[in-house]
């Protein structure tokens, strides 16, 4: 953060704007590291601004949804003189309503996953929604009636069976992605020795054990994002996997279905990283669901063992991984991603 001289209000001194420009032109490379991360409404679909202007000071960076403010600091803030003024900043800052996050550069450059998930928590934090603040007045979306969180926070075998067919929405700066739910696994509870709850609480497992219809993401192999949504009652940890989808938003899905198999091919084709975990998926913003009226038949439902799971013994042969098949009167092509 850099000080200029006394201006008490939440607008920038206007004094400031040749050096907020030549910071913005002149980003260290956590600065770097980071606002590539945070632009472009990466993270819960907030806006946030680098090097902005707050009264006599210029922040790292701002996110105006959320009056949060996020710095990043080098070795330079551990002396005692800088620590001192930076309390009497965080003083001031504090007095307008602003929240102060604050990484230091080992974090970010040496852990940035864990910057990010800390943040998106943090983000979160009490807010029963995300993103209340998202949708411009005037706005209008398709596909934007989310399926309610009653949906989510029942059985999760009944909740996985009936997500088959419905539509999965991920909305990005540039577009809409829909597809269809056609193939899904379910993890339950502790017991359930394929399901990460299984080894207890964790950092990595917190969202699981939170409200129903929240998204749980998390990296495998150091490559792929997996997507879940969270059911049942709060305290009871239990998600849903998304391992396959059937692209609906391209004129040629009317004759060919082109669809994505295995969950880690999900994540890439959305675009996912640790920052699509804890979403609420019931506000229709980043990631949701919505039911398109298509029925189900039951017979045409697949009920196999979950893949990938040999490790869980008994619990490795249950049933709980739903698919639908590929319609035999319709070319299926799988869908590359880089």
């Amino acid at each position: 953060m850099v000080e200029f001289s006394s201006m008490p209000a939440k607008k920038g001194n206007p004094k400031l704007l040749p050096l907020r420009r030549r910071l913005r032109n002149n980003l260290t490379r956590t600065e770097q590291l980071l606002w590539a991360k945070l632009r472009q409404n990466q993270i819960y679909g907030l806006k946030f601004r680098r090097q902005h202007g707050i009264g006599s000071y210029i922040v790292d960076f701002y996110c105006p949804e959320r009056n949060v403010v996020i710095e990043v600091d080098g070795d330079v803030h551990a002396a005692e003189r800088v620590q001192t003024k930076d309390r009497l900043r965080e003083e001031h800052l504090k007095s307008l309503g602003l929240e102060i996050l604050r990484y230091t550069n080992d974090e970010v450059i040496n852990n940035l996953d864990g910057v990010l998930e800390d943040l998106a928590r943090r983000l979160l934090k009490d807010s029963t929604s995300p993103t209340p603040l998202l949708i411009k007045e005037g706005e209008t979306q398709d596909h934007s009636n989310p399926l309610p969180r009653e949906f989510y926070e029942r059985p999760t075998l009944k909740v996985a069976k009936e997500l088959l067919g419905k539509v999965l929405v991920r909305k990005t700066p540039k577009t809409t992605i829909l597809t269809k739910i056609v193939d899904v696994e379910a993890y339950i509870g502790p017991k359930d020795k394929a399901c990460h709850a299984s080894k207890g609480r964790t950092k990595r497992t917190e969202v699981m054990f939170g409200p129903a219809g929240f998204t749980y993401v998390y990296l495998i192999y150091g490559m792929y994002h997996l997507l879940n949504i969270v059911t049942e009652r709060e305290e009871f940890p239990a998600a849903i996997l998304i391992r396959g989808l059937e692209l609906l938003d391209q004129p040629e899905a009317q004759t060919h279905q082109i669809r994505i198999d295995g969950p880690g091919r999900v994540g890439r084709f959305l675009e996912l990283d640790r920052t699509h975990n804890g979403l609420d998926a019931t506000q229709g913003t980043t990631i949701w669901v919505h039911d398109q009226g298509l029925t189900v038949p039951r017979n045409q439902i697949q009920a196999l063992p979950r893949v990938g799971v040999d490790y869980a013994g008994e619990w490795a042969q249950k049933p709980w991984r739903f698919c639908l098949p590929s319609p035999p009167s319709s070319k299926v092509r799988r869908k590359k991603t880089k």
